[in-house]
């Protein structure tokens, strides 16, 4: 009868086992194909999403920018933009006429009254010597820091609109490193647009 229990026993851990070990080749089994079919989901749809956030480079976005469907919508914003322009002219190696595409999308950033004081043709040859000037110091735009939204100045003056805010921007020339701070003013247009009206090197030590 001792025997009989031994063996009853031990054909139970058997059974036991077996079915432990079954159970967990199941879920090893089902474990692998659940991986299997994240790292297929995740690879698939990766590039569909970086192929369409990279659709198109930073230049390309500049230069087919639609200023009248998709205009900044704040001061900040205008500067921001005009800044990402402004650092393709001094830090790219551009081709004539990108320079020109380029030039006469910034100047959808412009007032009337800053472009009725500045022909196009004027505009475009000093640009070119600034590029030029750039390019021979060897001198780069690195980086800026834009006023907060919070710290620019409104006011209001023969029924129009302005706005003031300070831009910084780090310049590397060679080995060597320089800040420059501009102040930015801004008036909005018939269409309710902010235009940039001028700027002037700034006393600031901060655009924070």
């Amino acid at each position: 009868m001792k025997k009989s229990k031994r063996r009853t026993a031990n054909t139970s851990m058997k059974k036991s086992k077996r079915r432990t070990a079954n159970t967990f080749g199941m879920m090893l089994i089902f474990g692998i194909a659940i991986v299997a079919i994240y790292f297929r989901l995740s690879t698939s749809t990766k590039p569909i999403i970086e192929k369409s956030s990279s659709n198109k480079t930073e230049l390309e976005l500049l230069l087919t920018k639609d200023f009248e469907e998709d205009y900044p919508s704040s001061p900040r914003e205008v500067i921001k933009l005009y800044t990402r322009i402004i650092k393709y002219f001094y830090n790219e190696n551009l081709t004539d006429e990108q320079v020109n595409q380029l030039a006469k999308q910034i100047c959808n950033l412009y007032d009337e009254e800053l472009l009725a004081n500045n022909s196009y043709e004027d505009y475009l040859l000093e640009l070119k010597v600034e590029i030029t000037e750039y390019k021979s110091a060897k001198r780069n735009v690195m980086n800026e820091i834009i006023e907060d939204s919070n710290n620019v100045k409104y006011w209001t003056k023969d029924d129009r609109e302005y706005a003031s805010l300070t831009a910084g921007y780090t310049i590397k020339e060679k080995d060597s490193y320089s800040k420059l701070y501009e102040d930015f003013i801004l008036r909005k247009d018939e269409q309710g647009s902010w235009k940039i009206l001028g700027w002037k090197a700034s006393e600031k030590t901060s655009a924070e």
